[in-house]
C-alpha cells in the first residue's frame, strides 16, 4: 500500500472512531485521549494526521458534505436540464436518503453544543454556494430567474434552509415541516425572481405522500 493510501485509511480509522465518541459522550467531553485509547493508536501518531480535537470535527463535517457537494456539482453540469428542475434536484441532494447518515448528523449537531451545525453551515455556503450560482445564471440565462444578486441570494437561501431543515435541535411535525417547506419555495421564488408557482413541485418531492 502507497504511504498516501495508508495515510488516508488511518485518517478514515480515526474518523470513525472520533464520531462514534462524539456521539456516545458529546464533542464538548470528548478527550484527544479517549480517541488515542479507543483507536489505539500513538499520540505522535494521530497529531501526525490531526494537530486538534476540532480538526477533526472539521474533516467529519468535510466527509458528510462531499456526497452532497459531489451530487450537486454532477447537476450542475448536467447538459439538456432547464434551471429550474436542476435547482430544485441540486436542493434536495442536501437531503441526506441515507437514514444512519441522517441520524448520525443529528446527534453530532447534539453533542457538539452547537459548534458542528455552525461549521457544517459554513462548509454548505463556502462549497455549494457555487455551485447552486452556476444553476442560477444558466436560469437567468434561460429566462426564469431575475436578480441582481445570484451569489447572495444563493447564500441566504442556503443558510435559510440548513437553519430550518438540517438543524438537529428543531424537530418539526409532518405539518409543520410541509408549512415551512412552503414557505421556503414562497420565498425562494422572490428571491430568483421566478414565476409564482414554477417552484411548488419543490413541495411535492420534499413531502411525498404517506403511502409512498
Amino acid at each position: 500500500m502507497k504511504n498516501t493510501e495508508r495515510t488516508e485509511t488511518r485518517k478514515s480509522e480515526i474518523l470513525n472512531i472520533a464520531e462514534s465518541l462524539f456521539i456516545e459522550k458529546g464533542y464538548i467531553h470528548t478527550t484527544i485521549n479517549d480517541i488515542l485509547i479507543k483507536s489505539g493508536i500513538s499520540k505522535g501518531s494521530l497529531y501526525y494526521h490531526y494537530k486538534s480535537k476540532e480538526d477533526i470535527l472539521d474533516d467529519i463535517i468535510k466527509r458528510i458534505g462531499d456526497k452532497k457537494i459531489e451530487a450537486a456539482n454532477h447537476i450542475a453540469k448536467t447538459k439538456g436540464i432547464d434551471a429550474q428542475t436542476k435547482f430544485l434536484q441540486a436542493i434536495f441532494s442536501l437531503n441526506s436518503s441515507d437514514d444512519r447518515q441522517a441520524q448520525l448528523t443529528t446527534d453530532l449537531e447534539k453533542s457538539s453544543d452547537g459548534q458542528m451545525f455552525i461549521k457544517s453551515l459554513a462548509d454548505i455556503v463556502l462549497r455549494l454556494a457555487p455551485i447552486l450560482l452556476i444553476i442560477v445564471e444558466q436560469g437567468i440565462s434561460e429566462g426564469v430567474f431575475t436578480t441582481v444578486y445570484p451569489l447572495e441570494t444563493v447564500e441566504i437561501l442556503l443558510c435559510a434552509a440548513h437553519a430550518l431543515f438540517d438543524n438537529g435541535n428543531l424537530a418539526w411535525m409532518p405539518e409543520e415541516q410541509k408549512r415551512r417547506l412552503s414557505a421556503f419555495i414562497f420565498i425562494t421564488e422572490r428571491a430568483l425572481g421566478a414565476q409564482e408557482g414554477s417552484l411548488t413541485e419543490l413541495s411535492q418531492m420534499a413531502m411525498p405522500d404517506e403511502g409512498e
